[in-house]
């Protein structure tokens, strides 16, 4: 997949997942690697209220997708990230932000040595 694909499919489940009609943003808040993937998220209604996304109800392939591409957009050593936040808004238009969490890294170290 490309990223433009990933990106697609993420902002397709998203918008699937959404239980209301008038939506202002929904967020999917990732956590993981190119090994596993755990996402959770939220949506505003229409009166601004923060409701659960359903990530349960996504496609399986997303979070494959989600390594994917982390492995693609780290690739070289460059751009690490370990979180990231996918914002969509109904009309389409989404942000990417990646974020690395020193502190995750550490707990993920300290687990996968145990």
């Amino acid at each position: 997949m490309t990223v433009d694909e990933i990106y697609l499919l993420i902002a397709q489940n998203i918008a699937n997942s959404v239980q209301s009609e008038d939506w202002k943003k929904a967020t999917l808040n990732i956590q993981g690697d190119d090994t596993y993937v755990d996402t959770t998220g939220e949506y505003l209604d229409s009166n601004n209220v923060a409701q659960s996304l359903d990530v349960h109800n996504f496609d399986a392939d997303v979070d494959f997708a989600i390594m994917e591409l982390h492995e693609i957009t780290t690739e070289g050593g460059n751009n690490k990230w370990n979180k990231a936040i996918f914002t969509l808004t109904p009309d389409g238009d989404f942000d990417m932000e990646f974020i690395w969490d020193q502190e995750l890294q550490n707990e993920i170290d300290r687990l996968a040595n145990e």
